[in-house]
């Protein structure tokens, strides 16, 4: 195992106990083994495209009688009359980009299209009379304003924003 012998392993597992004690190790052991299974799996995975994409169309390219892929089938195409539904053909990049554009421009002109019936609409009536409100009706209470946000400025020079005047009562006496 990568030239170490056992009393080589046992060393370095006895200086690995001691610097990082009991705790940490079935961490890092635990860590260790996953990244060793995505490792093991990327190379599985890897494998697997350069087999089905280089090394088979490659052999298929050589033999006397190459097999048709069955990647393409149209759309309208009957599947030896087992009805089963033919595999749709995957969109091209160019393709799906072409539908795109053509759903935002037609999102657009549904948009433009709504805004102009907006515009047609008929304006309410200048003319028309104020609802009537009852004279013992309580009054709204004023909105207070909100607290001035700090600037850019003031956080930089670390100003507070100017508050609003307040009276105290030794301000009243005075």
């Amino acid at each position: 195992m990568f030239g170490i012998g056992e009393t080589e392993l046992v060393l370095i597992l006895l200086f690995a106990f001691m610097i990082f004690g009991p705790d940490k190790l079935p961490g890092m052991g635990k860590t260790l083994g996953r990244a060793l299974r995505q490792f093991r799996n990327a190379q599985e995975g890897f494998t697997q495209v350069v087999q089905t994409e280089i090394v088979d169309p490659a052999t298929e390219a050589m033999s006397d009688s190459p097999k048709k892929p069955n990647r393409e089938f149209d759309e309208d195409a009957d599947l030896d009359g087992e009805g089963a539904a033919p595999v749709k053909k995957a969109e091209t990049f160019a393709e799906r980009k072409r539908r795109l554009e053509a759903e935002r421009k037609a999102k657009e002109a549904a948009e433009k299209q709504v805004a102009s019936d907006e515009a047609d609409a008929p304006a309410p009536e200048a003319d028309a009379p104020a609802p009537e409100v009852p004279a013992d009706a309580p009054t709204p209470a004023p909105i207070a304003e909100e607290p001035k946000k700090p600037s850019v400025a003031d956080l930089y020079t670390m100003k507070r924003p100017a508050a609003p005047e307040a009276t105290t009562d030794t301000q009243k006496e005075a």
